[in-house]
């Protein structure tokens, strides 16, 4: 990595931005694995695409007991419309 990508990643980024970054990173990475398997086309399967997002790590956060801002006591029970 070039000295000015590194002072830019360490000194002008949010922790955010960096995570974004690396998560493009690993996307273009997986990317260059699908291309040598066969060409890419505008239409990625479905386990294609699965496989690059979960490798990129970008929706790690989800599993963290840290991000769940609500609880089962909070909010309205949901009234579903009547036929």
């Amino acid at each position: 990595m070039s000295h000015k990508l590194v002072e830019i990643y360490e000194d002008m980024m949010t922790p955010g931005e960096q995570a974004e970054l690396e998560a493009f990173a690993v996307f273009v990475l997986a990317r260059r694995k699908l291309r040598k398997q066969r060409l890419l086309k505008d239409d990625i399967s479905i386990t294609d695409l699965m496989q690059i997002i979960e490798q990129a790590g970008s929706f790690d956060w989800l599993a963290s007991d840290e991000e769940n801002v609500y609880s089962i006591e909070e909010g309205d029970a949901v009234e579903w419309p009547k036929k």
